[in-house]
């Protein structure tokens, strides 16, 4: 791990105690574009906003931050132990198309488990309801079986129902799967289960929240976005209407632009299918369109700013 890692996670990082509330990654990002973050070290609150235009709501917090270095080194260490390892915005796998595709609503900071190299690929998600039925579990198994022969992980948000049954039915056929966590990857990551995925290699366990943190609904809207973002395409297997996390993530994903997002019109969908058709969503009803996934169409991506950015700062 480079300083300039070490510097960006005692900047955000959870996991530690801290007199001052961490940086958000909006905050994180926004940071970065004023000052290298090698350049803060050792300067007062007064300085940084001086010299560098930063924010008093940001600069005050920088410096108690910065001395949490020790602290989080130990810290860090505990985490090796348990085979969970941490990508900051620059370091060599963290997945620039996240931030090219969220602007500053992309995490500048995840915890993973398993091989990180999985994130270069883009995936195809898969994502749906919790209680679902054998129609839309087979829809789901079907999507995994293509983006296993096609050789790109299936994205989820490793939930059961559809995200569950997505993962394991790409597992069955030798696929590989990228689970995006909304509760403790610690407590995921133990699994027998998951535990015997990780070991075939077959899988990566990611969350943009503390190792340690249970699920909550906010977690859970705020990771949607980073499953639409990691993939070529993603399909809505199934989804109530107007309700549910969904048919939020969903929406916000078309309304933003965070990627393509397919609504299956087939046997198994749920009632919000046929309305995110309607918002945008590109309909799919058999399986021999499933090619069209790894289409690449125009997406409408915020423009990330890199000119004195977190990415060239490493």
């Amino acid at each position: 791990m480079t300083n300039q890692s070490l510097l960006a996670q005692s900047l955000m990082s959870r996991f530690v105690p801290s007199s001052v509330r961490p940086l958000s990654s909006k905050e994180f990002w926004s940071l970065t574009r004023l000052a290298a973050l090698q350049t803060l070290q050792g300067l007062s609150a007064e300085e940084i906003g001086l010299q560098y235009g930063v924010p008093p709501g940001i600069a005050e917090r920088v410096p108690p931050l910065l001395d949490r270095g020790r602290s989080l080194a130990l810290a860090l260490e505990e985490l090796e132990h348990r085979g969970i390892w941490v990508l900051v915005a620059g370091d060599q796998r963290y997945p620039l198309r996240l931030h090219e595709r969220l602007g500053d609503a992309a995490p500048a900071m995840l915890y993973g488990v398993g091989d990180p190299a999985q994130l270069g690929t883009e995936g195809v998600g898969v994502v749906g309801s919790r209680d679902i039925g054998l129609q839309s579990a087979q829809v789901a198994s079907d999507v995994a079986h293509f983006a296993a022969s096609r050789r790109v992980p299936v994205v989820s948000g490793g939930a059961r129902g559809v995200d569950r049954q997505a993962m394991d039915a790409a597992f069955e056929v030798g696929g590989n799967a990228i689970g995006v966590l909304a509760e403790s990857l610690i407590r995921t990551a133990g699994e027998s289960s998951i535990r015997r995925a990780i070991a075939a290699e077959q899988l990566c366990l990611i969350t943009p929240y503390s190792p340690t943190a249970p699920f909550s609904v906010g977690n859970a809207m705020g990771r949607n976005k980073i499953i639409y973002a990691l993939t070529s395409a993603t399909v809505v297997v199934r989804s109530d209407e107007d309700a549910g996390g969904t048919w939020a993530g969903a929406t916000e994903a078309l309304a933003k632009h965070y990627g393509t997002v397919w609504s299956w019109l087939g046997a198994g969908a749920g009632p919000g299918n046929e309305s995110l058709v309607k918002r945008g969503a590109r309909p799919l009803a058999t399986s021999d369109r499933f090619d069209d996934l790894l289409e690449h169409p125009p997406v409408h991506r915020i423009s990330a700013r890199y000119d004195n950015g977190a990415v060239t700062l490493f």
